[in-house]
């Protein structure tokens, strides 16, 4: 049931994320007007790692990890890049702000729903342009995801506490903060 008080969740979480969100927005190359599938293959890479990073968080709210593969699939239909490995993701900041909450938990579901939601919004962009690739994963919400709808009101059924949203809203920050850190490393930001 939705509350006064539970309406509010997604609102915050927005609030929480905006200068993080805005950053990817605006410096992510394959937000740019110009992006090929070079700048897609390394995004993929990025966020295949990042949700591999994520998976203890995801699972406790039954998060749909099924990107994972599909962003495996076309990294392996993509060109094949020099670059240097990467270290594993350090989540040791994750697991600090960890309160051992589903609230928490719900907090990085919303980001990684919300990238997907952004996914979809890059493919209806990109697709013709970086044809015949089929881009799975930017398609992921579109096919087989649940509604963005249905995700935000999910998350304001569980987020109904002033604490529930708080540690949700720190879930969210982190796991942006993972991601931002991520692309980083990789020379994409």
């Amino acid at each position: 049931m939705t509350t006064p008080e539970s309406a509010g969740a997604v609102e915050e979480l927005r609030t929480a994320t905006r200068s993080l969100h805005d950053r990817l927005d605006r410096d992510l190359p394959l937000a740019r007007e110009h992006a090929d599938l070079a700048d897609y293959v390394r995004h993929l890479m990025v966020m295949r790692d990042w949700q591999c990073a994520l998976v203890p968080w995801l699972t406790r709210t039954d998060c749909d990890l099924s990107g994972l593969a599909l962003a495996q699939q076309d990294i392996d239909d993509g060109p094949t890049l020099s670059a240097p490995a990467l270290a594993p993701i350090d989540t040791t900041p994750m697991r600090l702000a960890d309160d051992g909450s589903a609230a928490f938990c719900w907090g990085a579901t919303y980001v990684l729903e919300g990238s997907r939601l952004g996914g979809l919004v890059l493919y209806r962009r990109l697709h013709s342009r970086l044809a015949p690739h089929p881009l799975r994963y930017l398609r992921l919400r579109g096919e087989t995801g649940r509604p963005w709808p249905e995700t935000l009101a999910l998350l304001r059924g569980q987020l109904v506490s002033p604490g529930e949203r708080r540690s949700a809203c720190r879930g969210a920050v982190a796991a942006f903060e993972l991601l931002v850190r991520r692309f980083e490393d990789a020379g994409c930001l």
